[in-house]
């Protein structure tokens, strides 16, 4: 007989739920445990699946095409949102002697460098590089395909990244968030810095990677007050940090937020924002993702004011989904 685990080590969402259904007079069925998926009743018999962080609220296929970046800035171009210029290619199309596929020249040759390489799925931040030149954009594609069949590759926006938290075209939280770094103090490597890092994963093969475009490694030493980026994505989950800025969101970066989700047939989505540095008049916000099922365990985790604002979220998701 499969113990039941104590109530901390269950999912944040199900725990979220629990005290929901609680106070809603609905029944909760976990399918599992810890609470990964299960089953939502009403009292007239109405029932609700969810899977993690997905519930019957998005339909299947938006949030299919939600998950594929490449589709996603497809339909967000369509329907006039500014995307970052990107190219979409098989992992059969990679030769590990290093050799690029012509029309990657070829979009090389539109954007320049830097650029993005990605998994064309997958969620917080997994895999992502960054590169500034032919040798590193051959070496991470390289290294992609030995993992994924499809993959991405993206101009950089420099910018403030935002991610939009919309439900039915209301605006419930906006969070700036920021990739991980660390500052040097003259003694320590950057070996022992990652090391103390509460969330970094020193084992991620993308810190050599990005530290060696800069000229460093593991073992180099960081002059006092040197500050390092050491990873090119600002998810949570890969040691980034986050701040609630839901009171400074302007109306037109709202605008383009609501705008993505709706594109896109989305009731629930995080949309990503970038902002970029440039002053000019005309430098808009740019659309990078939309998650249609945003997992805001490591938000939580932050701090009182984060946990609050998770808890707040998911009242409200709870309340367009389970309506008799």
């Amino acid at each position: 007989m499969t113990e039941t685990p104590p109530a901390q080590s269950r999912s944040l969402v199900f725990r979220l739920l629990e005290a929901y259904c609680e106070r809603s007079g609905l029944r909760l069925t976990p399918a599992d445990p810890h609470g990964h998926a299960g089953l939502v009743e009403g009292p007239a018999g109405k029932r609700w699946f969810f899977k993690g962080t997905c519930f019957d609220l998005n339909s299947y296929g938006a949030a299919e095409i939600a998950n594929d970046k490449a589709y996603t800035a497809f339909f967000l171009k369509q329907a006039g949102l500014p995307v970052p210029a990107g190219h979409f290619l098989l992992g059969t199309e990679i030769h590990d002697d290093n050799r690029l596929p012509d029309a990657v020249r070829e979009f090389i040759g539109e954007t320049g460098f830097p650029l993005f390489v990605k998994p064309n799925t997958g969620r917080e931040g997994t895999d992502v590089m960054r590169v500034d030149t032919r040798v590193a954009l051959s070496n991470a594609l390289c290294l992609l395909a030995r993992k994924h069949d499809r993959i991405l590759v993206q101009e950089e926006i420099a910018g403030v990244e935002l991610r939009v938290i919309v439900l039915d075209g209301e605006i419930l939280a906006a969070i700036e968030r920021h990739p991980p770094q660390v500052t040097g103090d003259g003694r320590r490597s950057l070996a022992e810095l990652v090391g103390m890092h509460p969330r970094l994963n020193p084992a991620d093969e993308r810190l050599e990677f990005e530290l060696s475009q800069m000229g460093k490694s593991l073992e180099t030493v960081l002059a006092p007050r040197e500050t390092v980026t050491l990873l090119p994505v600002a998810n949570l989950s890969a040691g980034g940090t986050a701040r609630i800025v839901t009171p400074d969101l302007t109306p037109a970066h709202a605008t383009i937020a609501r705008r993505a989700a709706a594109s896109l047939g989305l009731r629930y989505a995080a949309v990503d924002l970038i902002l970029p540095h440039e002053s000019r008049p005309d430098a808009v916000p740019v659309v990078l993702e939309v998650n249609a099922a945003p997992g805001l365990a490591n938000l939580f985790r932050q701090g009182k004011e984060e946990a609050a604002l998770v808890e707040t979220i998911h009242t409200a998701l709870f309340a367009a989904i389970f309506v008799a």
